[in-house]
């Protein structure tokens, strides 16, 4: 109802709703179909993707289902692989020669004692961890650090235009949500009910060691007040980024849910994980006074 293009009367508001309603539409006809609705529950939406679908029998059961899937996917994977080994055209190769490099012989003179030298000692055992400390430090952390950013980094640029089309649609239907979080909180202010003060969702850097990361959080206040009956709030254990008026604005990356509320006119806050289920208002949410 709340993405209904009846409902709305201004024309962008309107344009608006009829695109969020569309993709309702389309997961009612997934979810509505017993086929459609097993598959989705197995694979997600990738295995309503695979081709084939439209000739498999109806009423399988889900083991059935998956045994279907699976010979699916064997069938493109060797169609794709019969492309790739039976290609048309020529290829050209050139083979360079080989250059053979030798290196210089290195002597070591190694001398033998009888003694207990503190000195050998030390070279032998704490030398070593010394520079196996340092090295670990300053060589391999950094880049490993490196690496992973890196890898985050082209995460990143793969998934710019998704995550651009899901803030758009997060944002639109935020837009559609004013005016029943307008309802919802006069209903909650006239019995001191549950009112959402402001809620941040994505990555946040507390850690003093991870300073030279950057926060990516978006401002979802007005999608959870949406969310709010009867002066409760339940998520359940699923990314958060599957909200209504929310989306993920760090790929791959750990996000959180940072909320601060207030029940029966005192103040609460609570942070909990992307997949944690969430249930507010609570006792151990409270803001102590002297805090």
């Amino acid at each position: 109802m709340l993405y209904h293009p009846d409902k709305h009367r201004d024309p962008e508001l309107k344009s608006q709703a009829e695109q969020l309603f569309n993709l309702v539409h389309q997961a009612y006809e997934v979810l509505s179909d017993p086929q459609s609705r097993a598959i989705y529950d197995i694979y997600g939406k990738r295995g309503l993707d695979v081709e084939g679908w439209e000739v498999v029998e109806r009423k399988r059961t889900p083991a059935e289902i998956r045994e279907e899937y699976e010979r699916l996917q064997r069938e493109r994977e060797e169609r794709r692989l019969q492309q790739r080994t039976n290609p048309k055209g020529t290829i050209s190769v050139g083979i360079d020669p080989l250059h053979h490099l030798f290196s210089d012989t290195y002597l070591f003179p190694i001398h033998l004692t009888d003694q207990l030298l503190p000195s050998a000692i030390f070279y032998a055992t704490v030398g070593p961890l010394v520079f196996y400390l340092a090295i670990q430090r300053l060589v391999i952390r950094p880049y490993l650090r490196a690496q992973q950013e890196q890898e985050l980094e082209k995460q990143r640029e793969s998934s710019a235009s998704d995550i651009a089309k899901k803030k758009q649609e997060a944002e639109a239907a935020v837009l559609l949500m004013q005016e029943s979080v307008r309802r919802i909180i006069e209903a909650e202010e006239s019995r001191m009910g549950l009112i959402i003060l402001n809620a941040w969702y994505g990555k946040f850097v507390t850690d003093n060691s991870r300073k030279h990361e950057r926060a990516r959080v978006i401002d979802v206040t007005v999608p959870l007040q949406c969310l709010v009956k009867d002066s409760k709030l339940v998520l359940t254990e699923a990314s958060k980024a599957g909200l209504p008026g929310f989306y993920d604005p760090c790929v791959a990356e750990e996000k959180s849910l940072k909320v601060l509320y207030q029940f029966r006119g005192v103040m609460h806050q609570v942070l909990c994980g992307d997949t944690e289920a969430l249930r507010i208002p609570k006792q151990s949410h409270r803001i102590d006074n002297d805090s």
